[in-house]
């Protein structure tokens, strides 16, 4: 008779794990409940830096962090490019080989083409401590004794400043720098004006100092 109630006791208690609405481990805790999307990688990332990144693992958290100028709308179908932090899609004009402005309809004799580009404004970058300021200029720029810094939160001071365009001519300058080795140098070189020569210089200014 213990026996059977042993038994018995033992299937009543699978049986009513089973019809639990969740699982016993799991990670999540309450916020599954919530409106929360939850993902996965493979590894951890390496670099959050555009210029460095390589991995569709790091892309996860860099679209979360940075903005470009346009984005995939990826709803519509066929889905395609729309503005971002752009105020709208890119302005195209069609130059011929020495650089002077042709017709559209004459596009198939283009030798280069020239993206105008506006960026929206009022969009400001994260609040953060490089851009804290005070009389003298910025307050933690040469910093001589960072031995207490070790987080964000160690600084007291911290701004912000809007996004200009010369952030972005930045960028793309850090993808020629030799010493991001970023990934897409090369595909860069092809299809900016300049790129090529301008990577080529900063390699013999390395070389050469």
């Amino acid at each position: 008779m213990n026996y059977l109630f042993k038994i018995l006791i033992i299937f009543l208690s699978f049986f009513l794990i089973s019809c639990s609405d969740g699982i016993y481990n799991n990670p999540y805790g309450e916020k599954a409940k919530k409106n929360f999307l939850f993902s996965s990688f493979q590894e951890r990332p390496k670099h959050l830096d555009p210029a460095k990144s390589y991995s569709s693992n790091e892309y996860t958290f860099l679209a979360q962090i940075y903005e470009p100028l346009l984005q995939y709308h990826y709803l519509k179908r066929p889905y395609e490019l729309i503005p971002l932090t752009a105020e709208q899609m890119p302005k195209i004009e069609y130059l011929n080989s020495r650089f002077k402005k042709i017709e559209r309809s004459n596009q198939h004799k283009a030798s280069y083409f020239k993206y105008i580009i506006k960026i929206k404004k009022n969009i400001n970058f994260q609040p953060h401590p490089a851009f804290a300021k005070s009389e003298k200029g910025f307050r933690y720029h040469n910093i001589k004794d960072n031995k207490k810094y070790f987080k964000l939160s160690d600084f007291d001071f911290k701004d912000t400043r809007e996004l200009t365009v010369d952030d972005y001519i930045y960028q793309i300058k850090r993808l020629a720098d030799p010493n991001n080795h970023s990934p897409i140098a090369g595909v860069m070189s092809d299809y900016i004006f300049g790129f090529k020569e301008f990577r080529n210089h900063l390699k013999k200014s390395l070389e050469n100092p």
